[in-house]
């Protein structure tokens, strides 16, 4: 995308300091001015983030002609403070960020001159890195999930937003990072508005997020990037939904020739905003889903207790519409033949002793594997389903994974009439799974920014 909106493609780098290793905690390098000033000596910084890691990573290449290294010795763990915000932006656009340096590499050093990469991971992702669990936790897995954050991961500087769950666990950590324990946690939570599986920890610019794939395919609660900037917001209101926000229409409006007709889907803009590029990652194979049980599958339970089993099975057609969905029919044609679901199964314990439900208190039930293990594997699948890759834009602080994003399809047929500009097929709303950030210095610390995102649809509009 490229184009005039204010706050598009461009960021003010306000602060992009490494503190020395004598500065131990985020705590102490915010009272610390001992550090070293790295705007004039970086040529670039990646910041990745992404709804299936619980963590931001990033990297960071130096261009140095002053000894740096010996000068100033990065020993490893240094911790890096990164703030940057759109021209004349508010508290509410500033983005700001904690990063440890976990390793350094790519060193080339010629004459009196050397580059290297620091590579970084968030504040919380190496508290994660150093803390091991041996503790029990009980309760529905939200406010599992969030004793953990609190407990062992939060630095202060990044809120964690969690929605709502059902179900009763009941955790004993076997030495685990908090990463594992929030993992396994995920891999069983149930959502208390459509009692499905399917979420997601992981944290983006703004903070951390504990959603539901019912909430982050929801345009209703999340915010869905499209072209009207007037009415972006950055924040949560204090129900806990996300503000309505719009950026970006893609491609744009097609100029009119004096025929009537429009002279090409590619020229002309009314909208704020334009693509700079995008491919599509691969086309659907139904060979290996159907092998992958991706379109027909069965789950058993087996309780060794009570000498019983229970069975789920799943098919793709026929429960298309059990899940939530931004698309409103499935990839593939349904087959003459009903594929079998005995071409994929899987088996779990009902596993009794590790879930503990409260009796009388709201909110709680017991959850065993038939209610989340078969569903749980088809979100996946879901969020993995028709990806477009390298969705390139320029970036803007309300661009993070998680966020919904409207995306006009080009057609790639000849453009007879205004119908044609769109290909509906593909036209519509896509989810920001992954998210790059790459900014670049240009002067005065002015900070040229672009974001490379692959953006994924779980069907076909039409």
């Amino acid at each position: 995308m490229s184009g005039g909106t204010k706050g598009g493609g461009e960021v003010i780098m306000e602060a992009l300091n490494m503190f020395p290793n004598s500065v131990k905690t985020v705590g102490d390098a915010k009272k610390s001015k001992e550090f070293l000033d790295l705007l004039s000596v970086y040529s670039q910084l990646t910041i990745s983030e992404s709804i299936l890691t619980p963590f931001q990573t990033g990297s960071i290449t130096i261009n140095d002609s002053n000894d740096m290294m010996p000068d100033y010795p990065i020993g490893g763990a240094n911790i890096m403070h990164i703030k940057y915000n759109v021209q004349e932006g508010t508290i509410d656009t500033e983005v700001d960020l904690w990063f440890r340096v976990v390793g350094i590499e790519n060193v080339v050093i010629q004459e009196r001159k050397q580059a290297f990469t620091m590579r970084l991971i968030s504040e919380e992702g190496y508290k994660n890195m150093n803390t091991s669990l041996s503790s029990a936790f009980t309760g529905e897995p939200h406010s599992i999930i969030s004793q953990i954050f609190s407990q062992y991961l939060s630095t202060g500087v990044k809120q964690l937003t969690a929605e709502k769950s059902l179900g009763g666990l009941k955790l004993v950590c076997p030495m685990w990072r908090p990463s594992q324990a929030i993992r396994w946690v995920l891999n069983k939570s149930i959502s208390s508005e459509k009692d499905l599986p399917g979420f997601f920890f992981y944290e983006s610019m703004l903070g951390f997020r504990l959603l539901s794939t019912g909430t982050l395919l929801d345009k209703q609660k999340n915010m869905v990037i499209t072209d009207l900037m007037g009415d972006v917001e950055n924040e949560r209101d204090k129900g806990g939904k996300i503000k309505k926000g719009y950026m970006y229409k893609v491609p744009g409006v097609p100029v009119i020739g004096s025929d009537g007709k429009p002279q090409s889907g590619m020229v002309g803009s009314e909208t704020t905003q334009n693509v700079d590029d995008f491919r599509i990652l691969e086309r659907q194979k139904i060979a290996e889903d159907i092998l992958n049980g991706n379109m027909s599958a069965k789950h058993i339970t087996y309780d060794i207790f009570h000498k019983d089993y229970s069975v789920n099975t799943w098919d793709y057609y026929d429960d298309f519409d059990k899940l939530k969905r931004l698309a409103k029919s499935p990839h593939f044609e349904r087959p003459e033949r009903k594929i079998s679901s005995n071409i994929s199964i899987s088996l779990s314990s009902k596993q009794t002793k590790i879930h503990a439900q409260k009796k009388g208190e709201a909110g709680f039930r017991t959850i065993y594997p038939e209610d989340y293990a078969l569903l749980r594997h088809q979100v996946m699948k879901q969020i993995d389903d028709e990806v477009v890759e390298n969705f390139e834009a320029p970036g803007n602080p309300v661009i993070e994974c998680g966020r919904l994003l409207e995306f006009n399809y080009p057609a790639i047929r000849k453009v007879e009439d205004a119908d044609d500009v769109y290909n509906k097929k593909y036209s519509g709303l896509y989810l920001i799974r992954d998210c790059m950030h790459f900014f670049s210095p240009v002067a005065n610390n002015t900070t040229s920014y672009k974001v490379d995102m692959n953006i994924v649809k779980d069907g076909w509009n039409a």
